[in-house]
């Protein structure tokens, strides 16, 4: 016989038969059960009240359960034991086989049964151990199912709580967007009204004077600048808080690059830029490149009147 199978076991036999008794404390020897802490490996009692009692004591590894004792019967002694030794397994004895009763006895948390009479002291010995492993492996089947439980409901507060965290967030972020809505609908206000008043300081105090210096000048090259500056406010008006690709492509050119592009736009040569601006041709020439160069032109074919003129406002 194998060490593992000498594993010292505390039995707790309960049978008031003193025969039944004899039998088991011979197989007892014959299997070598061994002996735990130096104390009896088998305790006997003979009625329900005093095994409880000696378990109290000397809390045993496993009970002999006999069904049929002086105080208790049947499957109300399986139910009295497991209440008294909840972590305790237990073999039931019967003096009948009756499968149905040892199946009830199973069900009502006994580990195994043996029929009297019809076992013999390996089948004792082998009974005693696989009940004590299989109680051993639902005692660390329960751990598991609790380490388990316990982590689902942590994971399920974790879930609660950021489900509840986002929802503040939404929250939140419904309040800033209707914040925004809000701010930006008075913005877009603001935007129309600082323009109408533009518009009309436009009208009013700049146009008039600009239609009277029209009309005074006599030089069709002076006529045309003025065209130009007529033609580059109403474009400021109307562009007036404009964003589009358009405004931002311009604004990577330079003040003089900008009033540069703007002639080219309104169809002036090269020549009538530069009168205007009292500068040379090739300056003027120059200055075109650059405006190429910082539109993407560069290298293209393109005609740089004809690409201003199509972006947008």
């Amino acid at each position: 016989m194998s060490e593992a199978s000498k594993q010292a076991v505390a039995i707790l036999a309960i049978e008031d038969d003193s025969g039944d008794f004899g039998l088991i404390r011979a197989y007892v020897n014959l299997v070598e059960l061994g002996i735990r802490g130096g104390n009896k490996q088998l305790t006997r009692a003979k009625t329900l009240a005093e095994g409880v009692a000696a378990a109290k004591n000397d809390k045993p590894d496993i009970v002999l359960l006999d069904l049929s004792l002086p105080d208790s019967t049947g499957l109300d002694t399986v139910q009295a034991m497991r209440v008294a030794l909840p972590g305790v397994p237990i073999v039931v004895l019967t003096g009948h086989d009756d499968h149905a009763l040892a199946t009830a006895a199973l069900q009502s948390g006994a580990q195994d049964y043996l029929v009297k009479g019809q076992f013999d002291h390996d089948a004792l010995g082998r009974t005693v151990r696989h009940a004590l492993v299989r109680h051993a492996l639902e005692v660390q089947l329960k751990e598991s199912e609790k380490i388990l439980l316990d982590s689902r409901n942590h994971l399920k507060e974790q879930v609660e709580k950021m489900s509840s965290q986002l929802r503040e967030l939404r929250d939140e972020f419904e309040d800033v967007n209707t914040a925004l809505r809000v701010l930006l609908n008075n913005r877009d206000k603001d935007k129309s009204a600082a323009q109408d008043a533009l518009v009309r300081e436009m009208s009013q105090e700049v146009a008039p004077f600009l239609l009277k210096l029209k009309k005074s000048v006599r030089d069709r090259k002076q006529a045309r600048l003025l065209d130009v500056i007529e033609s580059n406010l109403q474009h400021l008006v109307s562009s007036y808080g404009n964003t589009k690709a358009g405004n931002l492509l311009f604004c990577q050119l330079t003040p003089v690059e900008i009033q540069v592009a703007s002639m080219i736009k309104q169809g002036l040569s090269t020549k009538d830029i530069a009168t205007a601006f009292s500068l040379s041709p090739e300056t003027i020439s120059v200055h075109r490149k650059h405006i190429r160069k910082k539109l993407g032109l560069s290298n293209k074919a393109d005609n740089l009147r004809s690409y201003l003129a199509s972006l947008p406002e």
